[in-house]
């Protein structure tokens, strides 16, 4: 894959300051609108992604997520290696191997229930701050009888305005 050095108007649709959690997050999103590229593209992730790479299949790197949310026990990325933000784009032999790499960091996390979701498309859709097909995966603590316990919140795009 050719490096590609986005135009400003690109640049804006790859980044969404809007969604940043993190002053650490927002820092190196100006650095990277600086350099015009995709953070989590293969090229450049471990240029921007402080975390190291834990596995790596034909079509996904998986890794620990930089500023996991709130709570979390475990908070896993799995990054699509070509640049995509649509389902529809991915190759079908890569969502084989998404849930194999899915099923390999439960056992070794030794999860006993999380959850996992895909942002796609458009991050004023998906409240994501990287336009790049990713999955991230969490894993929290089990809810107790005798002690009580939040819920983790996790942006998954905006309500439907009702009238």
């Amino acid at each position: 894959m050719a490096s590609k050095k986005y135009t400003e108007k690109e640049k804006k649709g790859y980044l969404d300051f809007n969604h940043a959690r993190t002053l650490e997050q927002i820092e190196l999103m100006k650095k990277i609108m600086e350099d015009g590229v995709c953070p989590f593209c293969p090229e450049y992730l471990l240029k921007y992604h402080p975390k190291p790479i834990l596995k790596e299949g034909k079509w996904w790197y998986v890794s620990e997520n930089m500023s996991p949310y709130e709570g979390t026990r475990v908070h896993l990325m799995f990054f699509y290696k070509k640049h995509t933000n649509l389902t529809s784009e991915i190759d079908p032999e890569a969502a084989k191997e998404l849930f194999d790499l899915i099923g390999w960091a439960e056992k070794e996390y030794e999860m006993e229930g999380g959850s996992f979701f895909v942002r796609f498309g458009k991050s004023e859709y998906t409240g994501g701050s990287v336009d790049h097909y990713h999955v991230q995966m969490l894993v929290g603590d089990a809810k107790g009888t005798d002690v009580e316990h939040d819920k983790l919140k996790v942006k998954l795009g905006y309500k439907k305005l009702t009238k």
